[in-house]
């Protein structure tokens, strides 16, 4: 996993941990606008990872979820 990865599991771990976080990251409706604001708030808490790396994690979550309901 490289470092990118491992900074978007640690800013996971932050946002499960920090209610108000999570609600603000929940209020974004648009994919673009998510993906901005994840950006901002990792690298504000020292996770730093690029919007297009954010994308590929997304991506491969939507297909691992999708495989296990098919």
């Amino acid at each position: 996993m490289n470092i990118a990865f491992q900074n978007l599991e640690r800013f996971r771990q932050i946002v499960l941990a920090d209610r108000g976080l999570f609600d603000q990251l929940r209020q974004r409706a648009d994919l673009d606008g998510f993906v901005a604001v994840v950006v901002r708030l990792g690298a504000e808490r020292g996770c730093g990872f690029t919007e297009q790396e954010v994308r590929v994690a997304l991506r491969e979550c939507r297909r691992v979820w999708l495989e296990r309901w098919i």
